[in-house]
């Protein structure tokens, strides 16, 4: 039997490669049939309009954040048990530095042609709040950071989350696109993932508490 194709989700696909390689402006129906191999009109039959076909995009790149992290090792979400000594903490702390620097720099390599286009469509729907809660909605990253920071004895984990995930954002965007794309180690090397470990690093050791013990 014939193998069934989700074609939504092929052009969806198709749709994040023609972001990735050539900008927001190049988003058209008929460059995504070009793209996905489809003929003159298939894109438009399943998304009418070009607000549809965005909107068809974000939900493809917010089901592939969440295939990804769900393969992500981390702490429990719930019933956190934070390590007794501080120099316990900034163990773990240097350990979470480690897994993050592995996280970011896959998003520069095996995974830079999704986060070209998550970055381009965040600028591209800023205004519209419909469309952007789709890639906010059920926030599995900032949920694991609330539990990680937890774990190190942060002062107030929900709002240093929302600082750890901006900071691994930055990471992204500054060596994709920045002054770090420029000046950084190559991406896919040891010693990328050793710069961006020292900074995600730094920001994790300043949150760390003091254990009670005062070890």
């Amino acid at each position: 039997m014939p193998v069934k194709t989700d074609r939504p989700r092929l052009l969806a696909d198709a749709a994040i490669g023609v972001i990735a390689g050539s900008g927001m402006r190049a988003l058209t129906h008929r460059a995504v049939d070009a793209a996905a191999g489809v003929p003159y009109g298939t894109t438009s039959y399943h998304f009418r309009t070009r607000r549809d076909l965005l909107r068809g995009v974000l939900s493809r790149i917010a089901e592939i954040n969440h295939e990804r992290l769900s393969r992500v090792p981390g702490p429990p979400t719930e019933a956190v048990d934070v390590p007794a000594t501080r120099a316990g903490r900034l163990a773990e702390a240097d350990q979470l530095a480690q897994r993050i620097a592995v996280f970011i720099d896959d998003q520069l390599t095996q995974q830079r042609e999704h986060t070209l286009a998550r970055m381009a469509c965040e600028i591209e729907v800023a205004s519209d709040s419909d469309l952007r809660e789709i890639l906010h909605a059920g926030d599995v990253f900032r949920k694991m950071a609330i539990a990680a920071l937890t774990r190190l004895g942060a002062g107030d984990p929900p709002r240093q989350a929302d600082g750890l995930v901006a900071l691994i954002d930055g990471l992204q965007f500054d060596r994709l696109v920045g002054v770090g794309s420029l000046s950084a180690a190559d991406p896919g090397t040891p010693q990328s993932q050793a710069e961006i470990a020292a900074v995600v690093g730094s920001y994790l050791t300043g949150l760390v508490s003091p254990a009670s013990d005062g070890r």
